[in-house]
């Protein structure tokens, strides 16, 4: 799970569908939000109590969910992270194994 901050300010939650050091694919319940927009991700990548890691980037597509796809989320989001996010093997797999208990395709 993940938090996106948009341009204006709000807040709102998103799903993570891919994560790598360079960027995120999300799935987000926005429509406020356009390519090329500054954010603010607040990425919980990790089971625990750890607190979230915030990454700054920039929007680098938007589109829009077909219709009975879309579930709570309206958009699938792109985002390229203006600074590498430090992922570590055990970071990585955590993850792995928690999108996979969740269903999440990969």
């Amino acid at each position: 799970m993940a938090t996106l901050e948009r341009p204006d300010g709000e807040q709102r939650p998103a799903l993570v569908h891919d994560l790598s050091e360079s960027g995120a694919l999300l799935l987000a319940r926005t429509t406020k939000i356009d390519k090329d927009d500054e954010i603010t991700l607040f990425l919980q990548a990790t089971d625990g109590d750890e607190a979230p890691k915030t990454v700054q980037g920039i929007v680098v597509r938007v589109e829009a969910l077909s219709p009975g796809d879309e579930g709570p989320w309206l958009r699938r989001v792109a985002v390229r992270f203006h600074e590498p996010l430090p992922m570590y093997e055990e970071e990585i797999e955590r993850y792995r194994q928690r999108t996979q208990r969740l269903g999440i395709p990969q």
